[in-house]
């Protein structure tokens, strides 16, 4: 079947725009910052909440008199102010360095000088500044008061595109922003600002990294998306004693899926053990599998007191960066092996819950066998996935339906980002298919894994501090 999008269509970027102003009305902001304070605020706003970056900058301004005085200051006392911001600890030293770079090259902190530079000339100024990227260096253009005709490419937007077609699902920002300025004659610099914002409040309460509403979507008629999600499920239930069938959650990961027979499967009891001083990378990992499984259901994380002194407590921020609601994670602390698995067994007869993790380190008695056998009758009775995360232990006789051996591999940077978590996974159990090994990298937008380049190196994040 083929689609045509009328979105691909560059006259077709008016009407989208009329079409969201319908649903989220005109978006006109006069009052513009100078293109330093844009500069600095975008910096600071990169994979951050719009109402936390907003704090920390104001924080940073109450501190500092000057841009050379934020220029000047200590890292640590830069740290300090951006808390609560994510990666704060790299986006301090980032920030600096980027004010240093604008005062070396040009003499003084003052970017007012590209009002009189064409948007090429401005954008190739910009981003030659360290650490600047296209997205940033298209914000401190169309948002500030100097308001050039640039297009800002966030992650919310970035989520819109690639789901409608626009562009393909691994492009980056600069793919993206000459797409979207290819397709946008008779859109002027407002037009493109207005067009941002009310793509971004599609994408944050409509078009969400989590679920796609396409029910309640103004703009679902011409999407990529819903289109082919209707194409699946109408595959899936035209076939032959589907109602059968297990059911299996994609990981996103092409190669996994394949080898899983379509994606991991629900209402069975799924290992993953951890390298030695990998324990935090194989939380994350698990907490991926979860947020996969889960979906909008709660995932019970039971752990024995000790744990969070040996492998770190579980960071509700950190789990938030990962894509997992911590609202929806239940926690339960045991005092030992045989209370946590008990405590399992009973939580996998309750059909609310969409996962259940339990985290076991080294080899005690009570995880026998029968203990494994037990675990996987009572994830068949309600189909609540049940998963084993293994700690300084060797992998011994289970009912498990997969293996897992999990260390963490180097995150891969872009643009104004640092990567996101990477890892380097063994299936060695698999008893419905192959067993492989792949480096996997967890979008923490989408919620899913995908492919990865091999890289050495340990992982730059974990959901456990």
């Amino acid at each position: 079947m083929q689609v045509i999008f009328p979105f691909r269509q560059a006259a077709d970027l008016t009407s989208i725009r009329e079409r969201l102003t319908v649903r989220f009305g005109k978006i006109r902001v006069e009052d513009r910052p100078d293109p330093i304070s844009q500069l600095v605020g975008s910096f600071i706003g990169s994979r951050t909440y719009d109402w936390k970056s907003w704090d920390a900058f104001v924080r940073l301004v109450q501190r500092y008199p000057s841009w050379d005085a934020v220029a000047d200051a200590p890292v640590a006392d830069l740290e300090a102010i951006l808390e609560g911001v994510t990666f704060s600890e790299k986006k301090a030293p980032e920030l600096r360095q980027a004010l240093c770079s604008i005062r070396t090259r040009f003499g003084l902190i003052d970017l007012n000088f590209l009002a009189d530079h064409s948007v090429d000339q401005a954008l190739n100024c910009l981003e030659k500044i360290h650490g600047v990227g296209r997205k940033i260096a298209a914000a401190t253009l169309n948002f500030s008061v100097l308001r050039k005709r640039t297009f800002v490419i966030d992650t919310h937007v970035l989520r819109i595109l690639q789901r409608f077609g626009f562009v393909g699902m691994r492009a980056d920002t600069k793919a993206a922003y000459d797409a979207v300025m290819a397709s946008a004659d008779g859109l002027d610099a407002d037009d493109l600002f207005e067009l941002h914002w009310q793509m971004k409040s599609l994408g944050q309460t409509i078009c969400t990294h989590a679920q796609a509403l396409c029910a309640s979507c103004p703009l679902s008629d011409i999407c990529l998306h819903r289109v082919e999600n209707l194409t699946t499920l109408k595959a899936f239930l035209d076939k032959p004693g589907f109602e059968e069938a297990p059911i299996r959650t994609s990981l996103g990961h092409g190669d996994a899926d394949f080898y899983l027979k379509g994606g991991l499967q629900h209402g069975v009891l799924h290992e993953v053990f951890a390298r030695t001083g990998h324990e935090a990378s194989a939380t994350g990992f698990v907490a991926g599998l979860a947020v996969r499984v889960a979906a909008d259901k709660h995932t019970l994380w039971i752990r024995q007191d000790f744990s969070a002194h040996e492998f770190g407590e579980l960071s509700p921020s950190g789990l938030l960066e990962l894509g997992f609601d911590p609202v929806r994670m239940l926690l339960l602390s045991v005092a030992n092996a045989s209370d946590g698995l008990r405590a399992a067994n009973d939580a996998l007869s309750c059909a609310a819950l969409g996962a259940v993790v339990i985290e076991i380190p080294g080899s005690p008695k009570a995880l026998d066998l029968t203990a494994s056998r037990r675990l996987t009758l009572a994830a068949a009775q309600k189909s609540v996935t049940a998963f084993l995360l293994r700690f300084c232990a060797q992998p011994d006789a289970s009912t498990a339906e997969t293996r897992w051996l999990v260390r963490a591999a180097a995150s891969q940077t872009q643009n104004e980002d640092w990567g996101y978590p990477a890892f380097e996974v063994d299936l060695i159990r698999n008893r419905h298919g192959k067993t492989g090994n792949w480096f996997m990298e967890w979008n923490c937008d989408e919620r899913i894994f995908q492919n990865a380049t091999a890289y050495h190196g340990a992982v730059v994040s974990a959901s456990a501090n």
